[in-house]
């Protein structure tokens, strides 16, 4: 009897000296869309032998998010959906938030939003020197063909300054419809167009020119404004990124991706 109050008490005790985050660890639902290299199905990407374990979704943007939030005792379980189908349940509060989401105007209406996870640029992707001797903005766009991803914020970008477009499925038929078809540019985000490039063995063949008057793009977590606890869930990661940045834990998740490691 003696022994076993004894267990008793070192149970009790052994609980109440765990850390808190340890006691009270929970799990979030994000909602996401393939996008390398931000965010990547392994299912259509393996990782490189050289990765540890790997979940089935990964990603330089993922990546920063599961640890942001396992610094605070909080683990997170990634959905693949397609992309308009998450802003539309974003929007309803049918879900808690989508990785990785530009902050714009059209989204700020029903959606808050984090730190940053990571940061790209707008760029113009063509055939090889294609916009060699000119000043690459916006206003170069009118002279010829543009193609954008459907949903994607660069079309909202283009409906506001008039320009006609043509919508593509995603970044290796945008690329293609670039080099092989009556496209002359590609609007999107440089890195993962870069990323895609690199995979498809065609770099070579483009070239990547930002588009100069946009400023940065930071890549974040935007969460419904409908869904309970919102506001609690973008704070916790926000403090989670917080101590990545101080601990220098971000630079080092970065780090291994060299988007070299795609060409095969």
């Amino acid at each position: 009897m003696k022994r076993a109050c004894q267990f008793l008490v070192a149970c009790i005790l052994g609980c109440l000296l765990m850390p808190a985050r340890s006691l009270f660890a929970e799990e979030i639902v994000l909602h996401t869309v393939h996008v390398p290299p931000h965010v990547i199905d392994a299912a259509l990407l393996p990782p490189p032998s050289d990765f540890a374990k790997t979940e089935s979704v990964y990603g330089f943007d993922v990546d920063i998010l599961r640890a942001a939030y396992a610094t605070q005792g909080v683990s997170v379980r990634i959905v693949l959906s397609p992309w308009k189908r998450i802003m539309r349940d974003v929007k309803a509060g049918l879900i808690l938030g989508a990785v990785s989401c530009r902050r714009i105007p059209v989204r700020e209406e029903f959606a808050i939003f984090s730190d940053h996870l990571s940061d790209s640029v707008n760029a113009l992707v063509t055939r090889k020197s294609f916009l060699e001797n000119e000043v690459t903005t916006l206003d170069t766009l009118k002279n010829y063909n543009v193609a954008v991803v459907n949903g994607w914020s660069q079309v909202g970008i283009l409906e506001s300054i008039g320009q006609p477009y043509t919508s593509v499925s995603g970044l290796d038929q945008g690329i293609n419809v670039v080099l092989h078809r009556n496209q002359d540019v590609f609007m999107t985000e440089r890195d993962s167009a870069i990323f895609a490039a690199k995979r498809m063995q065609i770099i070579d063949q483009l070239s990547f020119y930002d588009v100069t008057e946009l400023d940065l793009d930071h890549y974040s977590v935007c969460f419904s404004k409908r869904y309970p606890d919102a506001e609690k869930w973008r704070d916790v990661l926000n403090k989670g990124l917080e101590e990545l940045n101080t601990n220098g834990q971000r630079k080092a998740l970065l780090k291994k991706y060299d988007i070299s490691f795609v060409i095969q």
